[in-house]
């Protein structure tokens, strides 16, 4: 094979495996992100969701009674009175200085989410025993109230949002200094006297490598020796 051939291939190549260990690390890290493993089609929802540790009345709903983003199940978060903050988390390993990303789905059905209620997804650090407050934000805001620090999907599913559409959210930050764990949270926030309910499907967690780790991965691997075909 020319020199210039087998010099692209190996590019391709490189570029291939790039792309390959980007994908690995923005691997999905939550169990039964989208809430199928307990939905039954046409059943009536069940208490609290498999892989998540729910409180409140969270529980997972089947589609077609219940809407859903993409499959048959969904998480269906119920506040009937004020105060009530309903919701599921997932707690995982983090350290200081890496960055994650949370994204999904959320729903309002019609005349659902009156007043100040509102629906969010929300990323916090802990040490393992409290909740830490915020060092950098990517995407989203900072929790205004100082007692639940984290960083707040934008935007957030509110009486603004338009009824019994499903609206995409998202937050990206860097764990700060103490981080021994990360937490996913889809929350409810019931502070208006309704019966209010919202709806979530289809997450996704990911830790976001590096820049520079991609950066070392391309120059180490163009610095190989090309590898000559032999002669006979």
């Amino acid at each position: 094979m020319h020199p210039r051939f087998r010099r692209a291939a190996r590019i391709a190549c490189i570029f291939f495996l790039a792309l390959t260990t980007s994908a690995i690390s923005l691997a999905n890290v939550l169990a039964n992100p989208g809430f199928e493993a307990d939905a039954v089609s046409g059943a009536a929802p069940l208490p609290g969701a498999s892989g998540w540790t729910s409180f409140g009345t969270a529980s997972t709903a089947s589609a077609s009674g219940d809407p859903t983003h993409t499959g048959i199940g969904s998480l269906k978060l119920s506040s009937p009175s004020v105060p009530n903050t309903p919701g599921a988390f997932q707690t995982f390993a983090a350290s200081p200085g890496q960055t994650w990303d949370f994204q999904g789905y959320m729903l309002a059905p019609s005349g659902a989410i009156a007043g100040s209620t509102f629906g969010l997804l929300k990323i916090v650090w802990r040490n393992g025993t409290n909740d830490l407050a915020i060092s950098a934000i990517n995407i989203g805001i900072s929790d205004p109230d100082p007692v639940f620090p984290g960083i707040d999907a934008q935007p957030f599913l509110n009486s603004a949002s338009p009824p019994d559409v499903w609206q995409f959210a998202r937050a990206q930050g860097v764990a700060p200094a103490g981080t021994t764990q990360v937490r996913f949270f889809a929350l409810l926030v019931g502070l208006a006297n309704t019966n209010s309910v919202a709806y979530f499907d289809d997450l996704q967690a990911s830790e976001i490598p590096e820049p520079g780790s991609l950066a070392l991965l391309l120059a180490g691997l163009l610095a190989l020796p090309l590898v000559r075909k032999r002669r006979a």
